[in-house]
């Protein structure tokens, strides 16, 4: 029996003409908390392979999660 999940995946690019981040996703990735994990888990992975300390992601979180939201949702 073999218990291992399968393989999951998010490609990103970037569209600097419309300013956005695009996201694809597998077709086995179709559940919210595995995508919120996968994202959340290489952010936190980038910032300790660029030698950030917890203050300063906290910082960073802080001060730009609100701009983030709002022009989300333009």
């Amino acid at each position: 029996m073999n218990d291992v999940p399968e393989d999951k995946s998010i490609e990103l690019s970037t569209d600097y003409q419309n300013h956005s981040i695009n996201m694809n996703f597998s077709d086995n990735l179709t559940e919210d908390s595995e995508v919120g994990y996968i994202l959340s888990a290489a952010f936190f992975s980038f910032c300790a392979a660029q030698g950030l300390s917890k203050d300063e992601v906290s910082d960073m979180v802080s001060q730009y999660y609100d701009e983030f939201i709002e022009n989300n949702g333009e």
